[in-house]
């Protein structure tokens, strides 16, 4: 069968054209931000504090600022785009994308008192482009936010034009802690504000070393007046950290 293909204004011999170039696609949940949450409490003789903040992975990295008190007064620090932490009383002071930080004092901070730190935290899947192309070397992401338990780590909202179509999507995870099980779901969104989900069975799936592959099975969707685009929701059924890859999304127009 002979069909025009909108990317090469050509006519190609080909069976199904993949039309998610033609979609709008937007990126939804990935990311968020903490206030005040408490990295260390002073004794008034510790100079030197480490750790891991509780939502990695922090970004952008100058997103994050710690308040803490020295000498009965209020200081705040800030860090630049490198994650170098800058202050009055700080001799250095380190934040990293992965959430762990080394902050040295030249005073230490007074007994019974927080050193509290504000910060953007969240991956969303980028650069979106690499999701519509039918190169399996590139992809969007990695992509991820720390999972207090389960629930949704970030989606993706696809608007194709209105058809019938064949839906799957390309996709991978690793965990950088925890052990969680990670999924798709679909929701259909409606012009009235309704919903209506499904789930994306995992298909075929290659294990790597450290790297879990995807290729899930295919859905049949209407987009119509009523129907005007679907929701690709990633879940994980536990805590931990979960960095995902986004290879391809596949949207056959059948009509």
């Amino acid at each position: 069968m002979w069909r025009y293909n909108p990317f090469t204004g050509n006519l190609d011999r080909v069976g199904l054209i993949n039309m998610a170039p033609l979609c709008t696609i937007e990126t939804d949940g990935w990311t968020g931000s903490q206030s005040g949450e408490v990295l260390f409490t002073g004794d008034g003789t510790t100079k030197d504090f480490s750790g891991k903040v509780d939502l990695p992975p922090v970004n952008p990295l100058d997103s994050f600022v710690l308040h803490y008190t020295i000498g009965a007064t209020s200081y705040t620090a800030t860090a630049d785009s490198d994650g170098n932490i800058t202050g009055e009383h700080i001799t250095s002071g380190t934040i990293n994308q992965d959430g762990t930080y080394e902050i040295h004092f030249d005073t230490a901070p007074d007994n019974g008192t927080n050193g509290t730190a504000d910060y953007n935290y969240g991956i969303e899947p980028s650069p979106i482009k690499n999701i519509i192309d039918s190169n399996f070397e590139t992809y969007a992401g990695p992509a991820w936010k720390k999972m207090t338990g389960s629930g949704v780590i970030g989606r993706l909202e696809v608007y194709p034009q209105k058809g019938t179509y064949l839906m799957g999507i390309k996709w991978s995870y690793y965990s950088l802690d925890g052990t969680a099980s990670i999924g798709v779901d679909y929701n259909l969104i409606s012009s009235a504000g309704k919903t209506y989900e499904g789930r994306l069975a995992a298909g075929k799936g290659t294990l790597g070393t450290t790297e879990i592959f995807r290729c899930s099975n295919f859905v049949h969707i209407t987009i119509d007046d009523n129907i005007t685009g679907f929701r690709l929701n990633f879940t994980a059924n536990n805590a931990g950290e979960y960095p995902i890859k986004i290879y391809e999304l596949l949207l056959y127009k059948l009509r």
